[in-house]
């Protein structure tokens, strides 16, 4: 059966609808891209440290994913998959194919220091 129309939840899809919008005409990146990102440089960090050699970097990295681990607990998660999560998002099995796409250039290209005042 048909769920009846909810006015406000169509508002509500239609505001979401024109945000996003607004987003990709400006290509500004929505919360999750930024997240998926920063998963893949830690994941690529890790990679190359580990290709290395670099017990140093390696530990860096568990640091980096102890501390995502410990603020998923603090906000009611349960601490075993908390931590099963963080380890599948940043230890993937695809992680030669992110090299080149995070590491195409070492600068980005526009730093926050060249950027003009809002």
């Amino acid at each position: 059966m048909p769920r009846a129309r909810n006015p406000e939840s169509e508002v509500q899809r239609s505001a979401q609808e024109r945000y996003r919008e607004r987003l990709r005409r400006q290509q500004r990146p929505e919360a999750d891209a930024v997240d998926t990102a920063l998963s893949a440089a830690h994941a690529v960090y890790r990679h190359t440290a580990e290709q290395r050699g670099s017990e140093k970097d390696v530990r860096r990295s568990d640091g980096l994913e102890l501390m995502a681990i410990n603020y998923l607990v603090s906000r009611g998660y349960d601490p075993r998959m908390a931590e099963r999560q963080v380890r599948r998002r940043v230890r993937r099995l695809d992680v030669e194919d992110l090299v080149p796409m995070v590491s195409d250039t070492s600068q980005p290209a526009v730093s926050s220091s060249s950027r003009k005042p809002s």
